[in-house]
């Protein structure tokens, strides 16, 4: 019976240390994917930066563009 019983909790106790080194495995995996996962923002952050710098230059330019015209239009009158 004590046999059998040692043999349960050296069981056991391989069981509790895989399910450990699992769980490590785990966390590390959450760890660096939340690295990721945070690197990916700011690369977002700064594209969303080089966006709206683009929008505005194309606004800005929209409107040469229509300044350019009027001016056009007027010499070919």
């Amino acid at each position: 019976m004590a046999n059998s019983l040692e043999k349960k909790i050296d069981d056991l106790e391989k069981d509790l240390a895989k399910e450990r080194q699992e769980n490590l495995r785990l966390v590390r995996i959450a760890q660096d994917k939340e690295e990721l996962i945070g690197k990916l923002k700011e690369e977002i952050d700064l594209l969303n930066r080089d966006l709206d710098d683009i929008e505005d230059e194309n606004e800005q330019l929209k409107q040469e563009n229509k300044t350019l015209l009027k001016v056009v239009g007027q010499l070919t009158k």
